[in-house]
């Protein structure tokens, strides 16, 4: 019964809505010009009307049109509906105004009723929200005057009923009798003529009407005014349609309040390129401007320091409009971030950085940084973020994106979010079943966001974003006319617009909340870790540029530190959330290669012309070697020279490489930060080194033996400890097929570890020995792709590396390397860059058993007491540990968005490691060493024999800079799980000495000793 009638009711209001439209007037001779113009035309090429196609190739495309002045009466507004073939950006009087997407049909030119004449200009994009081509057809331009009165009438009977079909028992039946009674005695005009006139506005049987064999036709409209006696009728009617619903307000009184911030969730890229989004960001501000004058309640909020330093560049008007509305607390610049970054790939730092320039930028521009980290959208969250967030001066951390779990619910809707160290931030979500984040505001959205917040005996407030995203244009004017009808409604919960600090600041929590201590891992999207493999390299290879650059240019007399800052805002606008995961198209991964190889090559120069600076006696017969690690490093390193080199008056190993190069040995460690001088005396004569005679199936150093197996894997034998690495063999390399049920280049599928075939060795070479190292080299091929795998086995060393290099033409495929250890562990401990977490080895659990793919840096490590087997790598994100075996993702291609995914080649190195006991600290040295090369320079560097000395010496190093005040900033994170007392010895006794937080404000003068606690970050400042 209740469906019969809601539908039937609604045919009711929409039989009235044509006469909304008072006038319809159609809008010819437009001037037009072709693309590609960004900036605004001062010329057009010629007059165009609709329908007029236009070259797709030569967007964007702009179309001009005078408009004569208007003159609406009182009760009256204006609004133009125009389409010109694709997302559109508005400027009236050459001054953005708004935007016209498939969600805003229409402009409201209300506040132009000044008997003037205004220009109206449209720059398009032949696009849909999410960059789908669109038909480059300009279709139609109307300029509407709407009777605002009969509007309001049905848009609050239209609410009304959609409430009452949503809601349940008697309050239910008693909105539905308020409305049935008020529409059903309604009446418009109901002649033939007139009612065919006004059926194509009528969009409950338009369709209808034009379906069948032969269809009437409609006469153009041009607008219609209902009778004055039945507008008067219609309005008394509505009086007491209203005063109906106070009274039920009054039995069934609002329940809670939903706490609701305009928004829209701008993808610094995805399915479009990030120039797109630059006009998507102007789109949207513009019309989130026009709503605030329009809606003196209406708030908006906006996160990425990357969005607005965008909007200040290329659109500097309207981003002092943003500005006032500011200061006037109805725009809220949100999330303190340069982006909304992916949080399991970037690297401490990186997170650091992220906050560092991001609520910088906020405080230099809005006069405040932001107390809210806004990441809705972030494919899961790293344990050292509550930790950075506290350190940026942020309190609040908001996400849906827990939501999307395909296997377990994550328990609370409002909790403390506790890090790896202790840190603790309040962790919010809302759960909008019908668009997440992208909210509307309608009685069903309203109501099952309330139904759903689970945590009602904390707090009677939930929150809840409004606006269309995804570069969508935001919040609608209807959406803001319905805040009004909805502020307070009969059985809903009480509508409130405000910030989402505001939101934080409004609660009053009647309980202790329950505390989250661990990672945030969303069982969705897996395959992120792994997909774009090249990006993510390279990203690496960034911040491993920027560390170096930025510690050699700390000790020279030049300040780098701007060129600097701008190379790694260019780093963290590709770590958006749908860049460095790999979930974009094809155009976005072309501009990031681009522009991280940029950021490498740059930093690379600042690094080598700061090395420059501080090297004398360049002729003298001095190298000089720096270790850059945090940890004692073997002297192991690569020249293209043949020298003959000595250190303490010993010789130095030497070996010609495979590839003509020469590599060199000492067999001793260089200290973390130090240097050591070797003496040049002469040049070696070349020679060709043969392998070692015997087979190619073998090889050995002094701690380890390694088999080759015919098929390629590998056994390890550690000879001191008598164990054996593996289950009969390992790196087994697997391809499996890949088909998710849908997020294609986001997703590992379950199960797939059960698909798919082992690759079989089809060539093993010994291709170098030596003194130094051996390296045995292993080719395959499987499926279109190549893979050439070398075994290196360097003297005195417990680690197996395996260099890589793939020629990759496969697709829906993932490959991994599996390595069955021979360790019992029900945990496995796995790097997080700012320290570790631990896993559970076992599947006992629905929650275990959905964490089949997990993230990690550079290492994972399965230990027993007595021994234990890690893989580490210089670029790999992806893990598998099931029981005793470890499973590295080394290629995931997808299909889509970008069909080529990994498509090409690729080169990385992984290792196998082999220890003597339950430490972690090994592992993590011997990660820096794979992924830290000394620093070879020719002469005599003038930086001090120890650069820094930090004792105990289970801190990481991961920034040593001169900021733009020529202060120098140290940051140590503690990364082994202890505390104690630390001690520093640095170049820098000159200098004031204080500690502050990783904005570097809140400074306090320190001593040494200083106590220390397990997985802090600390940030260290020498004033200048």
């Amino acid at each position: 019964m209740g469906e019969k009638l809601f539908y039937r009711l609604l045919k009711n209001i929409s039989e009235i809505l044509p006469y909304t439209i008072v006038e319809q007037r159609p809008l010819n001779s437009w001037d037009f010009t072709n693309g590609p113009l960004e900036e605004k035309p001062t010329e057009y090429e010629r007059k165009v009307d609709f329908p007029f196609r236009w070259d797709f190739e030569k967007a964007p495309v702009w179309f001009a049109r005078d408009l004569e002045p208007i003159s609406p009466q009182k009760g009256q507004k204006v609004y133009l509906r125009l389409w010109f073939g694709g997302e559109s950006l508005i400027l009236v009087d050459g001054k953005l105004y708004g935007e016209i997407n498939e969600h805003h049909k229409l402009i409201n030119i209300t506040n132009l009723r000044d008997e003037k004449i205004h220009r109206v200009e449209a720059q398009v994009m032949p696009r849909g929200l999410f960059g789908k081509p669109q038909e480059p057809l300009f279709t139609e331009a109307f300029l509407l005057i709407v009777d605002e009165e009969i509007s309001e009438i049905l848009k609050t009977a239209e609410i009304a009923l959609r409430t009452a079909n949503i809601l349940e028992g008697h309050v239910s039946r008693k909105i539905f009798d308020i409305c049935d009674e008020f529409l059903s005695g309604l009446w418009v005009p109901r002649d033939t003529r007139t009612y065919l006139r006004t059926a194509q506005q009528d969009i409950g049987i338009k369709g209808e009407i034009e379906s069948v064999w032969n269809a009437p036709k409609f006469e153009d409209f041009t607008g219609i005014k209902l009778q004055e006696e039945l507008k008067e009728e219609l309005i008394k009617g509505y009086k007491t349609f209203k005063s109906k619903l106070e009274e039920l307000k009054k039995e069934y009184p609002p329940a809670g309040t939903v706490h609701l911030t305009g928004h829209s969730h701008i993808d610094y890229a995805w399915l479009w390129p990030v120039e797109e989004t630059k006009r998507k960001i102007a789109r949207t501000v513009a019309n989130a401007v026009a709503l605030s004058r329009m809606f003196p309640e209406f708030v908006f909020s906006q996160s990425s320091a990357q969005i607005y330093c965008d909007l200040k560049e290329k659109y500097p008007e309207l981003f002092e409009s943003v500005k006032e509305l500011v200061r006037q607390n109805k725009w809220e610049p949100a999330g303190g971030m340069w982006v909304e970054s992916d949080c399991n790939i970037p690297n401490v730092e990186s997170m650091i950085r992220q906050f560092y320039y991001g609520q910088r930028f906020f405080e230099r521009e809005f006069g405040k940084k932001s107390r809210v980290c806004w990441l809705p959208d972030v494919f899961g969250f790293s344990w050292v973020l509550p930790q950075i967030l506290r350190q940026a001066g942020i309190e609040y951390f908001v996400t849906t994106k827990l939501n999307w779990n395909d296997t377990n619910e994550f328990p609370y809707d409002l909790c403390i979010w506790r890090g790896i160290d202790g840190s603790e931030v309040l962790y919010c979500s809302f759960n909008n079943p019908n668009e997440g984040y992208n909210g509307k505001i309608d009685p069903d959205t309203i109501y099952k966001t309330w139904k759903n917040f689970r945590q009602k005996e904390l707090t009677d407030r939930v929150l809840l974003s409004f606006g269309y995203g995804d570069g969508g244009g935001g919040p609608t004017e209807e959406m803001l006319q319905n805040y009004r009808i909805l502020k307070e409604f009969p059985n809903l919960p009480r509508l409130e617009i405000q910030s989402v600090e505001k939101y934080f600041e409004s609660l009053q929590l009647q309980k202790n909340l329950p505390i989250w201590d661990d990672e945030l891992y969303l069982e969705c999207h897996r395959g992120t870790y792994t997909s774009q493999s090249n990006v993510k390299k390279l990203h690496k290879e960034a911040e491993d540029a920027l560390y170096l650059a930025e510690i050699a240019s700390a000790f020279c007399t030049d300040n780098y530190s701007t060129e600097l800052d701008e190379l790694w805002k260019i780093v963290l606008r590709n770590e958006f959330h749908d860049i460095l995961p790999g979930s974009s198209i094809k155009e976005v991964y072309q501009d990031a290669e681009k522009e991280l190889s940029y950021v490498k090559r740059k930093a690379t120069e600042i690094f080598e012309e700061a090395l420059d600076h501080l090297t004398i006696d360049k002729s003298a017969n001095v190298i000089s070697i720096f270790n850059p690690s945090s940890f004692p490093k073997k002297c192991v390193f690569s020249l293209n020279e043949n020298l003959k080199l000595s250190f303490d008056e010993r010789s130095v190993l030497t070996q010609k490489t495979f590839d003509g190069r020469y590599i060199y040995f000492i067999d001793r460690e260089i200290e973390p930060l130090s240097k050591i001088e070797l003496n040049v005396c002469g040049i070696n004569s070349d020679w060709s080194e043969q392998p070692k005679e015997g087979n190619c199936y073998s090889m050995e150093n002094e701690y380890l033996k390694i088999s080759v197996k015919e098929d390629g894997t590998i056994q390890i034998y550690d000879k001191k400890l008598e164990k054996l690495a593996f289950n009969d063999h390992g790196n087994i390399l697997k391809m499996h097929k890949n088909i998710p049920y849908y997020w294609d280049n986001w997703d590992i599928a379950d199960g797939v570890e059960r698909t798919g075939f082992e690759l079989k060795a089809s060539r093993i070479s010994r291709i170098e020995s030596g003194p130094v190292r051996e390296i045995i080299r292993v080719e395959y091929e499987a499926e279109g792709s190549k893979i050439t795998q070398d075994y290196i086995l360097v003297k005195n060393s417990k680690r197996l590396d395996i260099k890589t290099k793939i020629d990759w033409h496969t697709r829906r495929a993932l490959l991994r390397a599996y390595f069955p250890s021979t360790v019992l562990t029900r945990k496995a401990r796995f790097d997080i860059s700012g320290g570790f977490i631990e896993r559970p080895t076992h599947k006992n659990s629905k929650h275990e058993q959905a964490r089949f793919e997990v993230p990690a840096h550079r290492w994972v490590d399965l230990s027993q007491t007595d021994f234990g087997v890690a893989i580490l790598n210089d670029g790999k994100y992806g893990y598998t540990v099931d029981q005793n075996v470890v499973g590295l993702s080394l290629i995931k291609a997808g299909i889509f968005p970008d069909f080529f995914a990994d498509e090409g080649f690729h080169e990385f190195t992984y290792s196998v490691y082999i220890h003597s006991d339950n430490e972690i600290k090994t592992v993590v040295k011997e990660s820096e060493d794979l992924n830290k090369p000394l620093i070879v320079a020719r002469g005599r560097l003038t930086i001090p024999q120890c650069l820094l000395k930090i004792s105990p010496n289970n801190f990481k190093l991961t920034s040593l800079r001169k900021n733009e005040h020529g202060d120098i900033v140290l940051r140590l994170v503690e990364i082994l799980g202890t505390s104690g007392r630390l001690l520093l010895q640095t170049p820098w006794n000159d200098k004031t000495l204080q500690l502050a937080n990783i904005l570097e404000e809140e400074r306090q003068t320190v001593d040494f000793p200083l106590e220390f606690h397990p997985f802090k970050i600390y940030t260290f400042i020498f004033e200048s």
